[in-house]
Formats: C-alpha cells, sequence, structure tokens
C-alpha cells in the first residue's frame, strides 16, 4: 500500500512538495491531490496521528479505495499518542482485507467498533482517540467518525462539516430548545461544553457518526479531515480559503493560520487536505 504517515511524534510541517500528490483520473472518477500538516502546538508532546493510504497506487485504488484517517489522543488520559498510533495502525491493518466488492459502510462501523475494543483491551480503559476517517473510491465518498474530529467539505464557495462531533455541547443545545428563551452563547459557554461524549477506546462505542450512502464528490470539491486543534481554532472563512488551495499550499496556510493565532493553550494539530479535479 502507499503510505503517506507520521507515527512518530514529533512537531515538523509535512508539506514538502513530496507529501502532495496528485493521482492519476479512475475512470468515472476524479483526479485528486492529497497534502497533510501536524504540529505539536504549545503542547509537550504530539499525540495525534494520521494516515493516508493509497496515494500512489491506481490499482489498489481502484480494487480498495482511497483511505485517510485521523486519530487526536486524548490528552487528559494516559497515552494519549499510544492509542491514536494504536488505532491508525489497527484500522490499517483491517483495510488490507478490503475489496472492490466491500461494503465500505459496513466495514467503516465494523472496523471502528473492533478498533475501540482492541484500544480499550490494550489500555484497560485508561486511553482513547478520537477518529475520523474517509474512504474514495472513484467519486465516491464514505466516512466514519468518533469524538470531535472533524471532516470539512469545501462545494460552490461555502465550506460545510460532514460529521456530527460527539461532544457534551450537542446535549446542551438540546436542552436550550427546551428553554423558554433559547441561548446558544450559555451552550457554548458551559465548562463541560467540550466534553467528549464518545471516543475510540471508550468501554461501550454507542455514538458513531458514518455515512449510510456514498456522497458524489464533484471537480472543484475539496475535503479536510482535522483534529479540534485546527477545527476548533479556524473559523469557517479560513477553513474555506486554505481549503480553496491546492494541497501543500492550503496546508501550509492552515498552518500559518494557526500559528498565527498564537493562543496560550493551543493544542496539537493535524490536517490531510484531499482536493479534487
Amino acid at each position: 500500500m502507499g503510505l503517506l504517515h507520521n507515527l512518530l511524534g514529533r512537531s515538523r510541517r509535512v508539506t514538502e512538495p513530496s507529501a502532495t500528490r496528485e493521482l492519476p483520473r479512475e475512470p468515472g472518477g476524479l483526479t485528486v491531490e492529497v497534502g497533510n500538516v501536524q504540529g505539536v502546538g504549545r503542547r509537550e508532546r504530539q499525540e495525534d496521528s494520521f494516515a493516508v493510504v493509497n496515494a500512489a497506487s491506481p490499482d489498489l485504488r481502484r480494487s480498495q479505495g482511497l483511505l485517510a484517517v485521523v486519530a487526536d489522543g486524548m490528552g487528559g488520559m494516559a497515552d494519549g499518542k499510544e492509542a491514536s498510533q494504536s488505532a491508525v495502525e489497527d484500522l490499517l491493518a483491517r483495510f488490507r482485507d478490503c475489496g472492490p466488492d466491500t461494503d465500505i459502510p459496513a466495514w467503516l462501523d465494523e472496523s471502528v467498533h473492533a478498533v475501540s475494543r482492541e484500544v480499550f483491551r490494550r489500555f484497560s480503559g485508561a486511553s482513547g482517540t478520537t477518529l475520523a476517517a474517509v474512504h474514495l473510491r472513484g467519486s465516491a465518498l464514505h466516512w466514519v467518525s468518533v469524538g470531535d474530529s472533524a471532516i470539512f467539505l469545501l462545494r460552490d464557495g461555502g465550506v460545510f462539516q460532514l460529521n456530527r462531533e460527539h461532544t457534551f455541547l450537542n446535549t446542551l443545545y438540546a436542552r436550550e430548545l427546551e428553554q423558554d428563551v433559547i441561548c446558544r452563547e450559555r451552550a457554548e459557554q458551559d465548562e463541560d461544553a467540550h466534553r467528549l461524549t464518545s471516543f475510540v477506546g471508550i468501554d461501550r462505542l454507542e455514538e458513531v457518526d458514518r455515512s449510510l450512502r456514498p456522497l458524489a464528490l464533484l471537480p472543484g470539491d475539496a475535503l479536510l479531515l482535522c483534529s479540534d486543534g485546527v477545527s476548533g481554532v479556524l473559523t469557517p472563512p479560513e477553513l474555506m480559503e486554505a481549503m480553496a488551495l491546492r494541497p501543500e499550499e492550503g496546508c501550509a496556510l492552515l498552518e500559518q493560520m494557526v500559528l498565527e493565532k498564537d493562543l496560550p493553550a493551543q493544542d496539537n494539530f493535524t490536517g490531510i487536505l484531499i482536493s479534487c479535479k
């Protein structure tokens, strides 16, 4: 498998020209380019992991598809880096069995549950990670996510988040709907708003967001998978500006914008940018 990844925990930008790959157009499909970025932010070590599989193999992209995954190890738990690395590696190992007849939505659902069970077993419930993954074959996109890592789509001059994050904020929003006066800010300012309600490695994984049908990607679309060190820091217009560029340039701009915020508690940040044409 052609593999573009960083499981070493080093703080660096990985958007050199070699990291952006233009893939040949497949029959009935798209030409895509892939780039990535990663930095440690203000944290002591890198706890994010990521991978892109089959970026350099047209034959495997036709038979298996392109798989991209971002995992953000939970800093409040032990061994966050090891948990995110384990989740990515386990998902890639399961991906080797995928073929042209694989039911991708079912495979994604089964795999994320199996990966979560393995993380729970390996770390005895003391560690966990988010996970966001996309599968692209031809122009058909599927995704799965657990936690608060994000999957964005750029289309027709707008940026849209495809997945639903698993945080307590969604519960708070629902509670606001029952109030006489709805106050979005009250929910967002709650001290528990960003607490995860689901993650890979939880004792019983119940909340999983995934696609049931393929989304047909179009020329001009772009996808961004990222940890909350990106999605929780940059605004939709900032994301849109970076996603409209070629992946190498867009990832460099994502890093620049994150660092220019100069946030005292800046988290690790990781992004995979996939552009379609």
